[in-house]
């Protein structure tokens, strides 16, 4: 898609984070924004700052774990704005953290609701409108952990895998239908954003939260990596850019590239994984 102007953009977790900076950035390109959170406050935020700067944006109460909730999303975009251009199926949670054998049944279902089925239920609601006037993108947010695994994150990794070979098999299925639709697969590493935050305060909930001191120290780690990653800003203007180049992936940086090299080696070595690290 080389041309934004007055075209639509959907985006999913669009309260806060990086879901935030891409609303502003497709905003400021001109496109007419509709933002889903479960955040109603922080999405009248965001909805009052692109208003104020001139451009069009409303903001729709989704829970992308809901398949009723994404048709509903889409319902109120096409009402507002007639056509769909852009999709970033960004909603994301830490989802529930520590020993694999100590998380429960809702602990999963709960972590893949949000992070795997939310990307499931908007690409089966908002793919078919793209596909049928075929000038449209869709964003994905995987992550690192899309490709690497690390001890104590398990549902967040498998949902991270299973985003990114839905990604890659969104990409095949549209090329081999001759469509024009374009799919970018979001990989961030650090991002100075609320994601582990907001587990933290799920502390005693019944689910998101640690279910152990191995949750409680993966939480912290992640945490202080986080504060010393990128802006959302500089994600923002990524995306933007990888919509405009057509480009699959979108890595935000370079410090994860021998770990997953190293993977891969493992892989063909078939040797036993190890802990992926970045290179500062």
């Amino acid at each position: 898609m080389k041309d934004l102007q007055n075209k639509t953009a959907v985006i999913t977790g669009a309260g806060s984070g990086m879901g935030r900076a891409m609303a502003l950035r497709l905003a400021k390109a001109d496109m007419n924004v509709v933002l889903a959170d479960v955040d109603d406050d922080a999405m009248a935020e965001v909805a009052t700052s692109i208003i104020g700067d001139g451009g069009q944006a409303i903001a729709v109460h989704t829970d992308v774990a809901d398949s009723t909730a994404n048709t509903e999303l889409f319902e109120a975009a096409m009402a507002a704005f007639d056509q769909i251009n852009v999709v970033a199926l960004n909603a994301g949670v830490t989802g529930s953290v520590g020993r694999t054998w100590t998380l429960s049944e809702q602990d999963w279902r709960w972590s893949l609701g949000i992070l795997l089925d939310g990307v499931i239920h908007g690409i089966r609601t908002f793919v078919p409108h793209l596909v049928d006037h075929g000038d449209g993108h869709v964003v994905i947010t995987a992550s690192i952990a899309g490709h690497i695994s690390s001890p104590f994150s398990g549902p967040y990794a498998v949902a991270k895998h299973g985003v990114v070979a839905l990604a890659e098999t969104l990409h095949h299925d549209l090329a081999a239908e001759g469509s024009s639709v374009g799919v970018t697969c979001l990989c961030p590493g650090f991002v100075n954003t609320n994601i582990v935050t907001a587990a933290r305060d799920r502390e005693g909930a019944d689910v998101g939260s640690p279910t152990d001191e191995r949750g409680d120290k993966w939480l912290e780690v992640s945490g202080r990596a986080l504060e010393t990653g990128l802006e959302p800003e500089v994600v923002g203007r990524q995306v933007h850019d990888a919509i405009i180049d057509n480009r699959f992936w979108l890595f935000t940086d370079e410090a994860w590239d021998d770990a997953i090299a190293r993977r891969s080696e493992e892989i063909i070595g078939r040797r036993p994984p190890t802990v992926g690290r970045p290179t500062r």
